[in-house]
């Protein structure tokens, strides 16, 4: 039975849990981080508030991405699928935010687009990650 160096002993591969955890963590913060600048520019430009939900939308996505692309570089292996994992945990911690924090919330038919949405942004990022 062949030896491994000790080089190749002490690098093991990340956890999986937690390099995902991390990544979406780093999508909540970037999505922090635009929604306080847009609304600094909404208080204090002629923007009005009917671009929210646009700018939630994309800030969204591109946070899914950049979580996702995380995650494929440091786990270096199926960068879609763990991408697209990303996605879906980033948009059921929203989800479930949702339902704690806000008495009125309720899911409808446009999580279904919502949810596939997160799952391709995610998958791009993922093949992205990988492929970079």
């Amino acid at each position: 039975m062949p030896r491994r160096s000790a080089a190749a002993a002490q690098m093991k591969p990340p956890a999986t849990g937690m390099v995902l955890a991390k990544g979406v963590l780093y999508a909540y913060f970037l999505s922090l981080v635009v929604f306080l600048l847009f609304s600094v520019l909404i208080q204090y430009t002629t923007l009005t508030e009917a671009v929210l939900p646009y700018t939630a939308y994309a800030t969204s996505l591109i946070s899914i991405f950049i979580g996702a692309t995380y995650v494929s570089k440091r786990l270096d292996t199926k960068g879609w699928l763990n991408g697209g994992v990303t996605g879906l945990i980033y948009l059921a911690g929203l989800v479930i935010f949702g339902l704690i924090l806000l008495p009125d919330f309720g899911l409808h038919a446009g999580y279904i687009t919502k949810t596939v949405l997160a799952f391709l942004a995610g998958a791009a990022g993922g093949v992205f990650g990988i492929n970079s």
